[in-house]
């Protein structure tokens, strides 16, 4: 994805490094539908010491088909704006090679109020995590790796 000269950010994938989270803030507010927001809510997700079985997990891979999950994200996103009191939602998902407790996406919506907002950052963590076309390598402490969509 790209940033364009207004420093408006775009939803979608991009590399480890090329953006953080207080960027993606700032795009928010330089909206001219922010007056209309009384908050912003924030998801921030990172890489955990452990799968999902519970191995032990020292690092991440995490690569995207971009173009396939720019289209996925920007649909998930359009569709969440629908929702009553919506007034913006970004979703950057990051690819590249992570540590342990680095960030790997980030959800932004600004909602009207509180609840509205609570609401659709959990929806849309949900909907991205069935529906992107990312996928994540978990590399183990015992040497072995596992890809997983």
């Amino acid at each position: 994805m790209s940033i364009n000269e207004n420093y408006s950010i775009k939803s979608g994938i991009y590399n480890k490094g090329e953006i953080n989270l207080e960027r993606i803030i700032e795009s928010v507010k330089k909206s001219p539908e922010i007056k209309k927001a009384g908050s912003i809510h924030t998801f921030t997700g990172i890489v955990r010491e452990s799968s999902v079985n519970g191995k032990p997990v020292i690092n991440m891979k995490i690569d995207a088909y971009n173009e396939l999950a720019n289209i996925s994200i920007n649909k998930i996103c359009e569709n969440l704006k629908k929702e009553n009191g919506i007034i913006d939602i970004k979703i950057i998902h990051l690819k590249g090679d992570f540590n342990l407790s680095e960030d790997l996406v980030y959800v932004v919506v600004a909602s009207g109020h509180r609840k509205e907002g609570f609401k659709v950052i959990s929806k849309a963590v949900d909907m991205y995590k069935k529906e992107l076309a990312v996928w994540k390598k978990e590399i183990f402490s015992d040497g072995t790796s596992k890809w997983i969509h």
